[in-house]
């Protein structure tokens, strides 16, 4: 998780401080169009194709949700930070939520990271909203191995974490929602 330029000893120049500025206000810039608190998993990895005892080998060549009429597994995607939500408030309007940013925060620290929504997570829509971890539903996000051990030193002894996020009115990757 990237830390704040204030948390770490040693000056900082003016311009980091003011560039980590910009960047913090331009995340809360954005109109919040979703947000929830609850866990986060990791289902695939492009670059760690072998990681925390898994073979993700499978699950990257499966095509994503958000890419229906022209149909891209997250190989062809090529990033680690695509995000599953919940998919079935996905699949109620694609449009709204394809391709926008994700901001997370886990511990009280709110990542900056790139996210962006691009799957649909079918565990992320089961459960109660306070309840504990449930593997077979619990509200929450998915995400790829590399990606939430960037999160937390815990992705793969504990399989899950906490987190809350807002997903942002804001597009990083461009999906064609249509089928």
């Amino acid at each position: 998780m990237a830390k704040s330029p204030w948390s770490t000893r040693g000056s900082r120049s003016v311009a980091t401080v003011a560039a980590y500025s910009v960047l913090v206000s331009n995340t809360h810039a954005q109109d919040t169009i979703f947000s929830g608190h609850g866990f986060a998993t990791y289902y695939y990895d492009i670059e760690n194709v072998k990681a925390c005892g898994t073979d993700f080998v499978n699950q990257n060549q499966g095509y994503v949700a958000c890419s229906p009429g022209t149909a891209r597994s997250l190989n062809q995607i090529g990033t680690n930070y695509l995000v599953a939500m919940n998919n079935t408030e996905l699949q109620k309007n694609r449009k709204k939520y394809c391709g926008k940013r994700v901001i997370v925060t886990v511990n009280g620290e709110k990542s900056t990271l790139p996210f962006f929504i691009g799957d649909g997570c079918e565990r992320c829509g089961g459960g109660p909203l306070t309840g504990p971890w449930n593997p077979v539903g619990a509200p929450g996000l998915d995400f790829s191995y590399s990606a939430l051990s960037e999160l937390s030193t815990q992705a793969c002894s504990a399989g899950h974490i906490e987190l809350s996020w807002e997903i942002a009115d804001e597009a990083l990757f461009q999906f064609n929602t249509d089928y």
